[in-house]
């Protein structure tokens, strides 16, 4: 196909594979700012587990839950916990969220083998995410998910920032840091929540890191920090969508790949100032 075919084909064609990928490029972007500053990288990778987990379990006859709502109430169950467990300073960060993470894919792989009733290509198709298969009901339900989460940041924007940049001046002011974390991981659970069902965990993982750093790289300003951010969860999706149909790749990689593509560039870019 010519570039004028693919770009046609993919705005009438896949729209909400389009519009879907920008929507959680962007929310992951924003997300993945916080989460970058507040040096828990692997949060997200652990969150996107567990989401997967959730997606599992509703194979079960005794928790037989709509898959996004299954991802949901699993994820947010372990937010709760997480954000307990994240403040606390007898075991440390990234030991308590590897712990998560490995139980989360052991219980997944031990589900899908006792579950009964389970395609195994219907399954591994579900927790992959089809980005070209995203559905209007999928697609509406993530804009709610990302319009409550916006609003959230938005009433409580002084909060988040002081919480997540700067927690001993949050803590001096008065600020409830436990109840703020606990709101935050929350906010940021519904989110990967529903984007991971949408498009995977690669995906949403990759946005959660991907652009928050190459955005550090580029900028000072924390909001300078946040914009390109976005900015780079914006334009990855539609030029990798292009790229994935010109070369028949796999649409989530190749959206991740240009990312790290922009990421590498501002490695370079920020070597260059260096000099």
């Amino acid at each position: 196909m010519s570039p004028g075919d693919i770009v046609s084909t993919i705005v009438n064609e896949f729209p909400y594979a389009l519009y879907g990928s920008m929507l959680v490029g962007v929310a992951a972007a924003f997300l993945g700012v916080f989460i970058v500053a507040r040096r828990v990288v692997f949060f997200g990778a652990v969150l996107t587990q567990v989401s997967v987990l959730g997606l599992t379990a509703t194979f079960l006859p005794f928790f037989a839950l709509p898959h996004t709502v299954g991802s949901l109430v699993v994820t947010l169950f372990a937010v709760v916990i997480l954000s307990q467990l994240l403040t606390g300073k007898d075991v440390p960060r990234d030991a308590i969220l590897g712990v998560v993470f490995v139980i989360a894919i052991a219980a997944r792989i031990l589900i899908m083998q006792k579950a009964p009733k389970v395609e195994a290509a219907e399954v591994e198709s579900l927790l992959r995410g089809d980005i070209l298969f995203v559905t209007p009901d999928l697609f509406w339900l993530m804009a709610g998910a990302f319009v409550v989460a916006m609003l959230l940041h938005g009433l409580f924007a002084k909060e988040f920032t002081f919480i997540n940049f700067d927690a001993e001046t949050a803590r001096t002011q008065g600020y409830n840091a436990g109840m703020w974390n606990l709101i935050f991981y929350l906010n940021a659970g519904m989110i990967i929540a529903f984007a991971t069902h949408m498009v995977g965990d690669l995906f949403v993982f990759g946005f959660l890191v991907v652009p928050p750093v190459a955005a550090s790289l580029l900028a000072k300003r924390v909001r300078t920090i946040f914009a390109v951010s976005v900015l780079i969860g914006l334009i990855s999706p539609p030029i990798g969508l292009f790229f994935a149909f010109l070369w028949d790749f796999p649409a989530s990689p190749t959206i991740v790949g240009v990312a790290s593509v922009i990421l590498l560039g501002a490695y370079l870019l920020r070597l260059v100032r260096r000099r």
